[in-house]
């Protein structure tokens, strides 16, 4: 017997897609997380005084940062109106946190001085960008999108961690789990609201009408006889 090649089968395309924007997800969120900008500021604040690449590290990897979510999302086999939001959702996030984080760092932006320490930390940029893109590029029902405000938690630990006497190394430990426990909890969580709601509702679902994504994988095999068997 002769099989087709499973590469050619639409929902192995549609799950191999999935899985792969998953993965790269995942990676940019956590290089989002881990990675140090202040070099940037310093290379602002200290303009042609600083002889050291790593700023241009930083800038490299906040490129690779937002080019790996709007990969992400935009790799899901959901309909595309659901993913150019998330993609538009992403950019706009980073990029303003860059912007007013890189000026505020330079000392252009201070007051007041709790609002934007807390809309500019890292943690809360990261689950915004990632949680608030991923559920709407998977189409989820915009009741779930309040799942979102999980990216409130790390500026919350951050504003908790100052009354304590905590170590660098042990503070980026921890905003590390809370982003990664945060991100995945809020993300399950809505998947599992989202199967609880009506689907009529949710154009961006993959199985609302007029989506292109298979329902049901179907394999075919040819027999020695040549009929067709399912």
């Amino acid at each position: 017997m002769t099989g087709s090649l499973p590469t050619r089968d639409p929902a192995f395309r549609a799950g191999a897609r999935y899985g792969a924007a998953v993965a790269i997800m995942i990676f940019s969120t956590y290089l989002a997380i881990s990675t140090n900008f202040s070099a940037i500021v310093q290379s602002e604040n200290y303009a042609g005084t600083i002889r050291s690449d790593v700023p241009l590290l930083d800038v490299a990897e906040f490129v690779l940062i937002v080019a790996g979510m709007v990969t992400a999302v935009a790799i899901l086999p959901t309909r595309w109106p659901s993913r150019l939001g998330a993609v538009t959702l992403i950019c706009v996030t980073l990029f303003l946190w860059a912007t007013f984080g890189i000026e505020r760092g330079a000392g252009v932006i201070t007051e007041p001085v709790g609002f934007w320490s807390f809309v500019l930390d890292q943690g809360f940029a990261t689950l915004l960008a990632a949680v608030g893109g991923w559920l709407i590029a998977r189409g989820r029902h915009p009741l779930t999108w309040l799942f979102t405000l999980v990216c409130l938690l790390p500026s919350l630990v951050a504003m908790w961690t100052e009354t304590i006497n905590i170590t660098t190394g042990a503070y980026a430990l921890l905003m590390l789990g809370v982003v990664a426990v945060a991100g995945l909890a809020a993300v399950w969580a809505a998947a599992a609201v989202d199967r609880m709601l009506p689907r009529r509702a949710r154009p961006g679902h993959p199985d609302a009408a007029g989506d292109s994504t298979p329902r049901e994988s179907t394999s075919r095999v040819t027999g020695s006889d040549g009929a067709v068997r399912r």
